[in-house]
């Protein structure tokens, strides 16, 4: 008699469970094919087969680096069907830099779920290019020529300014070119011809390996401390900007005020994912990490205040009068 009223007793509590009901609004604050959509995807069809009910619909919403798409997401309902998916250093850095004077939100106005995904960004070149190393780059931005680099957002923005400070480039000469995202960033190099396009760019490997390996641009550096083995003959760029430590990295939010047992879900859902052999493969493929401390709220929070407390003061130092 114990046993069954103790198995009554659970069955509210399991009905009660939330649950997506209906498709699942995600906002991307970039153009299509960048490292949030490319990981989310992934980590989507894995839930999917333990939820077969869980579907979505993906909208980018590029814009302001991201801010257009967080402003949107400030204003959705918080009942767990509308999700976004923040790069790092974009939303909880350097959106208070450039562009502070359009945002809604702060940094930290959100629900934080997750950390999907990083990936090291990689300085790339033009086949067409002479310059195919950190030093002859270096050598090349403190010449004196005009030389344009392709960004496509704020973690590529935050390796730009240690590169031009730790390698004294020439500030009048070389100038960063704003693309709404990744993907049209390193098409750009693929597509200079020394008329159009740019020669070089800052990109994340996820988003750049596919041109990599169809020999459309090369690759010259990549920022942090990690040696990739699927590139073991690119060196880091620290050897020619210590503490260049930049990474993509990919979030899953939910909006503010939403509920613990919404929040509880996706964060079990999600970091399973992050954490299957499935996953690992893809990553692996893709040149994509996750850490283990980063798969809960408060571990993605304590990312947010060290990637405040190590560039923001960095930042700070640029004079936007001359943007």
């Amino acid at each position: 008699m114990l046993k069954k009223l103790l198995v009554l007793a659970l069955l509210p509590v399991a009905a009660w469970a939330w649950e997506p009901s209906k498709p699942v609004t995600v906002i991307i604050g970039n153009t299509p094919g960048a490292g949030n959509e490319m990981a989310y995807r992934k980590l989507a069809e894995i839930v999917q087969k333990r939820n077969p009910n869980f579907v979505y619909v993906v909208q980018n919403v590029p814009g302001a680096d991201s801010v257009v798409a967080n402003n949107r997401f400030l204003e959705a309902p918080n009942d767990g069907h509308t999700i976004n998916l923040p790069s790092h250093m974009s939303s909880y850095v350097t959106n208070d830099i450039w562009e502070k004077s359009i945002k809604k939100y702060n940094y930290d106005s959100f629900v934080d779920v997750l950390t999907m995904g990083k990936s090291p960004l990689v300085l790339v070149a033009s086949v067409k290019s002479s310059i195919n190393t950190p030093q002859e780059f270096v050598k090349y931005i403190q010449s004196g020529r005009s030389v344009n680099i392709a960004l496509g957002g704020g973690a590529h923005r935050t390796a730009f300014e240690y590169l031009m400070h730790k390698g004294q480039g020439n500030k009048d000469a070389v100038k960063p070119v704003k693309f709404n995202g990744p993907q049209p960033a390193v098409q750009s190099v693929a597509q200079w011809d020394s008329k159009t396009g740019t020669e070089f760019g800052i990109i994340p490997i996820a988003v750049a390996k596919a041109l990599i390996d169809a020999g459309r641009v090369k690759p010259l550096g990549f920022t942090g401390t990690r040696k990739m083995a699927q590139f073991p003959s690119v060196p880091l760029l620290n050897t020619v900007a210590p503490g260049i430590n930049v990474y993509a990295a990919w979030s899953i939010q939910l909006p503010p005020g939403t509920r613990s047992d919404i929040v509880e879900w996706y964060q079990q859902q999600f970091s399973a994912a992050v954490r299957s052999a499935e996953y690992k493969e893809y990553t692996d493929a893709n040149v994509i990490f996750y850490e283990e401390s980063e798969l809960t709220p408060a571990g993605l929070k304590r990312q947010m205040d060290e990637l405040r407390a190590s560039f923001l003061p960095v930042l700070n130092k640029i004079d936007l009068s001359k943007e």
